[in-house]
């Protein structure tokens, strides 16, 4: 079973008014720019609430005074959505042996971490294809080293 986590700031994100301030001023139309992490494992039916609970006592993925979380019906980006990954971080290991934060979840057989760009081109609608691809290749992925996943 593949289940889709995301882990987003409760708080003012820095980071993503300061890309959004970026790709004004060089031109691309946003109205908003929204980040989060975003966990996508493969772990068995019995191990998915284990799953959840680990990522949510793990301090260095999620703060209850700063962040908040959600499972996510979709394993992939939505409409008006990019999420970039490390191109050099391994994607499987055996079942069991998968380390979240440095804890083991029994059942986990694969974890992929990525940096989820929700972009806005007016409040609630999302920006299209073409103004994500360009945010993506201005600013938000470093070819070299990462990747891109969009719709």
């Amino acid at each position: 079973m593949i289940r889709t986590i995301e882990v987003a700031l409760s708080i003012p994100d820095n980071e993503a008014r300061t890309a959004l301030r970026v790709l004004q001023r060089l031109g691309v139309p946003l109205h908003a720019l929204e980040r989060a992490d975003v966990y996508r494992c493969d772990v068995a039916d019995a191990a998915a609430e284990a799953l959840v609970a680990t990522l949510r006592a793990a301090e260095t993925v999620f703060n209850p005074n700063k962040h908040v979380m959600r499972v996510r019906e979709a394993g992939e980006p939505a409409p008006g959505e990019v999420w970039i990954d490390e191109l050099a971080l391994p994607r499987e290991a055996p079942r069991g042996e998968v380390r979240i934060a440095g804890r083991t979840v029994a059942g986990l057989a694969s974890l992929e971490r990525f940096t989820a760009w929700r972009l806005l081109a007016a409040p609630g609608v999302a920006a299209e294809p073409e103004v994500v691809a360009r945010a993506t290749e201005t600013l938000l992925c470093n070819r070299a080293f990462q990747r891109a996943t969009t719709v």
